[in-house]
């Protein structure tokens, strides 16, 4: 029997899977299994992954149609035979320490779940890329150690197994949701358990350059708008939400002060004021990537930030519209307590 189980779900990830597994064969911990479910993958995600069955102990199911990432992690985990669940993205690498330092962790908080947060390397290094990943990276220093987090990090999560039978597995959120992981990470707060971020233990990740950072701009975004408004107007408990979503929306009021002032004083002023709004909610990461990555990748990063400040802004303006709208037809949001056990 194993200590470890870990659960993958896994979708079209042929390339993707096996610099995970390469990275589980130089883990320092080695008593694990692998529970991996293939969500109906049209490449050779599944040969892939069993060509791996001879270097650890690996459970393999396979969905015969695509049914979205809560619905193969509930698979996964079925098969699950450990005390200890760890849930991993298949497209991401561990370090040799990563599975220790969870291992610890778990142990010293004494929370139901302990979570690592991506690290500041982008597997699929370019501009879009590497600019996200410091991003990701930064944002979570920032908020440091949280003790009682509030989401449920799919992608490198270790979690005692009462807790999931307590909560009962993932809520199977249907697809296009992108909800999975603020779901799962709410209801399992409700039931009392301390979900623990720890932002030593970092994870590479392949990000998907361009098109993955549009996605994350508009739908994660329209998501994560009705997210906070079903969770009592209450962000993502990291620390940086608030004044990222400040500086975010800063910049297209300026432009709209600009437009609406007619180049009157009084709009320019209040167009630089937002400005400088912008610019204050970014300065530490600006900071944090002239540090990392010097001079010309910080003129990048400013430029594809206050770009992509428009496009985030009307993502979440148009999600927010739909729910003041639905509150005032219906009395009721997108997403009801229920879908979040508040």
């Amino acid at each position: 029997m194993p200590s470890v189980s870990i659960i993958i779900a896994a979708y079209n990830v042929e390339d993707e899977i096996r610099v995970l597994f390469d990275s589980l064969c130089r883990s320092r911990f080695q008593d694990f299994e692998v529970c991996l479910c293939d969500d109906a993958s049209s490449d050779g995600t599944r040969l892939a992954a069993q060509s791996y069955s001879d270097r650890f102990p690996m459970l393999l199911t396979a969905n015969q149609a695509n049914g979205g990432v809560t619905l193969a992690r509930n698979q996964a985990l079925s098969m699950a035979r450990a005390p200890l669940l760890l849930f991993l993205d298949a497209d991401v690498r561990l370090r040799p320490e990563t599975i220790d330092q969870l291992l610890q962790r778990l142990e010293t908080s004494r929370a139901g779940v302990v979570e690592g947060i991506y690290s500041e390397t982008a597997l699929d290094p370019g501009p879009f890329s590497d600019y996200y990943a410091l991003f990701a990276h930064h944002s979570f220093l920032l908020g440091g150690a949280v003790p009682r987090y509030n989401v449920f990090n799919g992608w490198c999560a270790l979690c005692r197994r009462e807790v999931m039978d307590t909560v009962g597995g993932h809520w199977e959120v249907p697809k296009g949701m992108e909800v999975e992981n603020e779901s799962q990470g709410r209801r399992i707060a409700a039931l009392g358990f301390d979900i623990f971020l720890e932002p030593r233990i970092a994870v590479d990740h392949h990000w998907g350059g361009l098109r993955k950072l549009l996605f994350i701009f508009t739908r994660r975004v329209y998501w994560w708008v009705k997210v906070f408004f079903a969770s009592d107007r209450r962000f993502e408990a990291a620390l940086t939400t608030r004044s990222y979503a400040l500086g975010t929306t800063a910049l297209p009021a300026a432009a709209l002060a600009l437009l609406a002032g007619g180049g009157q004083p009084a709009g320019r002023a209040l167009a630089g004021v937002s400005l400088a709004v912008f610019l204050w909610a970014y300065a530490p990461f600006y900071a944090f990537v002239r540090r990392k990555r010097g001079i010309r990748f910080l003129l990048w990063s400013m430029a594809l930030s206050a770009a992509s400040s428009f496009l985030i802004a009307a993502s979440a303006a148009y999600s927010a519209a739909e729910e003041l709208l639905l509150l005032a037809l219906r009395g009721r949001t997108t997403l009801t307590p229920e879908h979040l056990r508040q």
